[in-house]
């Protein structure tokens, strides 16, 4: 896990300087001014916003800094859409890269002499923290996007993948100067410029330096000089005037976007279908949800009260980046949720109680991993116990920043809120087959009627693999039981939400009842009562907290419970992405393991065409859905994804099939099934 230092800045006459490379963060004489002229003119922006051909303008950054850049091109680009509505310019995504982060106290200091940014600038710090290396992603508006990569560049640059091949359309050169920091100014960054550059993108620089200039020449842009800013006499600017094939390095995972986003299906009435269906709306997609049950969130996403923080591992290092990225994202979009539609939900720290000493010695494992301490920290027993409001008996670890809320009220108040903006929602209605004719899905339902949609996304739980299309994929159910018990004087005291070898939440906003549980009881989708599984309930957090007193009054006697269905896998990370063509991606990649050693050609994966998936969400689906939703609604519409190269392979849906391949195993089918149908392939 790499832990990213906040940058170290003095401030002279109102400029920030950093002290690590010596340099000022903008011009003395009118860092915004300079800004306008170098980037924006240099790119000729304003011109080409006008007559761009795709719904989204990709701009990267190399060197965030105080952020100067991306305010004033934000800025630029809300008069771009007042003036030109029609455009089928709508949305801008700004790609920035930064090793140092400012403080939150920099960037209040910073932007003392541009007021006109300010409440931009504390838009952006309402969620500022002490990140992990990798890509935090920001939303401005419905139209302007920011995604920020910190850590080194060198790093981070190649972790956009094949995907994001000839896809940016502007690059700010920026960061400190050549003679500064000559460890960014590599012929490494022009050549991956090169290769994530669309045809006739185009780049800008302050600087005129010869190995800029030279190495940018290099790389095969066209580069010529034009008037400095101020004092300079020269800056560079150029443009890349012909496609140059650039291999693929993992053509097996390359994910394609859709044909037809503007009109889009979701199978599935859960919580990961209201999150994509709301980053689809935002980007101006007509969505249907199919949900077979009479109201939505019926099933794992029905809870009273469900805990949002992240899944932390201490043996899976791309499994905690996941989920701490998905933290991060989630705490925004809950926070914007809030102030849109009502649902009972209370922020909360998270503490998790090592009640072994195997568990203590994972939390310390974790801990070592260098996570801020905004975000994690090793507790005493008597720290937990101030945080708890009630007596922890053993030393742990918190999770700042944590919540609770009530899923069902969540789903299908958000659910309202999209049908008010035009979202259409099927109830009662179970899909239970598709096929791809003439470029659309035939959905037809168990009564055989029949819809159309050019297309679908899957996300129906435990349910995912009922289709032939998605039948390989090895997720199984597992059966949880929620025990609601009455509160109590005592219990009301409790001011987070504990995990132990279950968990306990709160008291809900009524002052009713605590959630306890859940039971996890694998291959199983009954959803009956089970006794025993209400006992097991009590019986695990009075054995895991033992001597606490108030434990007993915890209450389970009067069968108060819930019970749904999650879906899961092996690696205990979600499914999200393209649904791979099983039979065409055996034909392929069955002998690829000796195709990469005699580096022989490898096709890219064949999918279902405009197919996709998003699922097996396990008991963290409060926390993943609102990335991953994201994420795919990016890659449905062909825009920039919020996601390192490296954990989205973790994510993609024929990831099982493809590491068996790569390391030269054979993937025997799972199910008995006729051949697919040629029209159903891509």
């Amino acid at each position: 896990m790499q832990k990213v230092s906040f940058a170290e800045v003095s401030f002279q006459a109102s400029i920030p300087t950093s002290t690590q490379f010596e340099d000022i963060y903008f011009s003395p004489e009118d860092g915004l001014a300079e800004s306008r002229y170098v980037f924006q003119q240099g790119n000729n922006l304003w011109e080409r916003w006008q007559t761009h051909d795709d719904a989204c303008f990709v701009i990267a950054e190399t060197g965030f800094g105080t952020g100067l850049n991306f305010f004033a091109v934000q800025a630029l680009f809300s008069q771009f859409r007042q003036m030109f509505p029609q455009a089928k310019l709508q949305r801008l995504f700004f790609i920035s890269f930064e090793k140092y982060p400012l403080t939150a106290e920099n960037f209040a200091q910073a932007y003392a002499v541009y007021p006109q940014f300010q409440s931009a600038v504390q838009q952006l710090l309402l969620h500022w923290q002490q990140p992990i290396a990798g890509c935090y992603r920001y939303h401005f508006s419905a139209a302007v996007t920011l995604d920020l990569w910190f850590g080194d560049i060198a790093d981070n640059l190649p972790q956009l993948g094949d995907y994001y091949n000839n896809r940016i359309d502007a690059w700010f050169l920026d960061g400190f100067a050549p003679r500064k920091n000559p460890e960014m100014w590599t012929d490494a960054l022009f050549q991956q410029m090169f290769r994530l550059t669309a045809v006739n993108g185009t780049f800008a620089t302050f600087t005129a330096a010869s190995i800029v200039r030279k190495g940018l020449l290099a790389a095969g842009f066209q580069v010529e000089k034009r008037e400095g800013f101020g004092r300079k006499r020269e800056c560079l600017i150029g443009r890349k005037v012909s496609d140059v094939h650039t291999p693929l390095l993992t053509p097996w995972y390359l994910a394609k976007s859709a044909a037809n986003p503007q009109e889009v299906a979701i199978i599935g009435g859960g919580v990961a279908s209201v999150c994509l269906a709301y980053a689809l709306w935002l980007r101006g997609s007509k969505v249907t949800i199919y949900c077979e049950d009479d109201e939505l969130a019926l099933n794992a996403s029905g809870n009273k009260q469900g805990a949002f923080y992240p899944q932390l591992s201490d043996d899976d290092e791309r499994h905690c980046r996941f989920y701490a990225h998905a933290f991060a994202y989630g705490q925004q979009f809950l926070s914007q949720m809030a102030k849109q539609i009502a649902f009972e939900h209370q922020w909360c720290d998270v503490l998790l109680c090592g009640y072994q000493a195997s568990v203590q010695q994972k939390l310390k494992k974790i801990a070592a991993r260098g996570f801020s301490d905004t975000l994690f920290q090793l507790q005493t027993a008597e720290q937990l116990t101030k945080r708890a409001g009630l007596a922890i008996p053993c030393d742990g670890a918190v999770i700042l920043g944590g919540a609770w809320l009530n899923p069902r009220q969540f789903v299908q108040n958000f659910a309202a809120f999209l049908q008010q903006q035009g979202m259409k929602i099927v109830r009662k209605t179970a899909i239970q087959s598709m096929t791809y004719q003439n470029n659309q899905w035939c959905l037809t339902t168990t009564d055989l009627q029949q819809y159309l949609h050019s297309t679908v996304v899957i996300a129906n739980g435990h349910k995912l693999t009922q289709f032939s299309q998605t039948q390989e994929l090895p997720t199984y159910s597992v059966r949880g039981q929620v025990s609601h018990i009455a509160t109590t004087n005592t219990l009301q005291q409790l001011k987070a939400i504990l995990c132990y070898d279950g968990y306990l939440t709160p008291v809900d906003q009524a002052k009713q009842f605590h959630c306890i549980g859940a039971s996890h009881i694998r291959n199983d989708d009954q959803r009956h009562f089970s006794q025993q599984e209400q006992q097991e309930n009590q019986q695990k957090i009075q054995q895991n907290l033992a001597p606490a007193e108030w434990l007993t009054e915890i209450d389970t006697s009067t069968n108060m419970a819930r019970v749904g269905v999650r879906c899961s896998v092996r690696d205990r990370l979600p499914i999200c992405g393209n649904v791979g063509d099983f039979a065409q991606q055996t034909v392929d990649y069955h002998n690829l393991f000796n195709l990469r050693r005699r580096c022989k050609p490898i096709a890219s994966a064949a999918y279902h065409s405009n197919l996709y998936i998003l699922g097996a969400l396990g008991s963290r689906g409060l926390t993943s859905a609102p990335l991953l939703a994201e994420t795919l609604a990016s890659l449905i519409y062909s825009e920039p994804l919020p996601l390192s190269a490296d954990i989205l392979t973790e994510l993609q849906p024929n990831r099982f099939w493809v590491r068996k391949w790569l390391k030269g195993t054979p993937v025997p089918s799972r199910v008995v099934t006729n051949s697919s149908n040629e029209n159903d392939r891509k």
